[in-house]
């Protein structure tokens, strides 16, 4: 495995590292429209973010306004760039990580598993996100949940493609990024 910083992407799909595609592949099925999904995404967001907020609002209380929670706040941010890497280091061979609009992005021309595409999906929200969430609740540390919940909202693209593949995908698929879309085959 060997991870690849590629810097600014310049919105080229055609651009992107590839293989050839496999024979019968199938396009996953999701929102081609970016103006649309980022809406959709960032809807999602905030409500992720306000049921969440109420959540740690009723269980710490006044513990939540904190120096620590927004030093939190802000280390989160900052977790945006090892968010990609965590993804990199699911693909057994060259992962390449771009700036795109102010964001990150980790791909692969990679052909893996469902399996193993869903725990790459997965792994920062799990990482980054559940786990310190768990953890700052059952110590009752605020700081530690606050960047739980701040690390997963940005995973709510992730999500959207685990769940687009859970649902879409055979158990048995492959799955691949093909000039920004992602194809399967069995």
């Amino acid at each position: 495995m060997k991870i690849i910083f590629m810097g600014k992407y310049n919105n080229d799909p055609t651009s992107l590292p590839k293989r050839e595609m496999a024979p019968e592949s199938h396009k996953i099925k999701k929102i081609d429209n970016l103006v649309i999904l980022t809406v959709v995404m960032s809807f999602v967001s905030i409500l992720l973010l306000y049921i969440f907020g109420i959540f740690l609002i009723n269980y710490f209380g006044r513990k939540l306004l904190s120096i620590p929670s927004v030093i939190a706040v802000i280390i989160s941010v900052l977790f945006y760039i090892p968010h990609e890497y965590i993804h990199a280091i699911c693909f057994k061979e060259e992962a390449y990580i771009y700036i795109a609009n102010g964001a990150f992005f980790a791909m692969s021309p990679e052909h893996m598993t469902k399996r193993r595409y869903l725990f790459m999906l997965m792994l920062p929200f799990l990482v980054l996100g559940i786990i310190p969430l768990c953890i700052g609740i059952v110590l009752r540390y605020p700081p530690l949940a606050v960047f739980g919940v701040m690390s997963i909202i940005p995973c709510t693209g992730d999500l959207y493609m685990a769940i687009s593949a859970l649902f879409q995908v055979p158990k048995k698929g492959k799955i691949y990024l093909y000039d920004m879309v992602n194809y399967w085959y069995v």
